[in-house]
């Protein structure tokens, strides 16, 4: 009989979590200068600065979702891995309905 074992869950959600959290940010770094260029076209002096703000801030974030995603694992705690996960989920989805609304297909920064 195959049972699958607390450890080798919390394993699976940890693991997911890291793939998840790579894709997030490789999607955030491309996407970002697209959106920003459609806020303001005329000012590329202010685009630039927005850009690295904003690719900053993603860098923070990729932080604490790595945190809590081995926080949640090394304290076996598989409901912060489960919330980390849900909301590593919501992130990507957002910034694909981001990235159709907007138009910014295969746009490179």
């Amino acid at each position: 009989m195959n049972i699958i074992t607390p450890d080798i869950l919390l394993l699976s959600l940890f693991i997911l979590n890291i793939l998840l959290v790579l894709l997030d940010a490789s999607l955030g770094y491309h996407l970002a200068p697209c959106l920003l260029r459609m806020a303001d076209p005329d000012e590329p002096e202010t685009q630039e600065h927005a850009v690295r703000t904003v690719r900053g801030m993603l860098t923070v974030l990729v932080m604490l979702y790595m945190f809590f995603n081995c926080w949640g694992y090394f304290r076996g705690n598989s409901g912060l891995l489960l919330v980390v996960t849900g909301m590593l989920l919501f992130d990507l989805g957002a910034q694909a309905y981001l990235r159709r609304r907007s138009g910014c297909k295969d746009e490179q920064p």
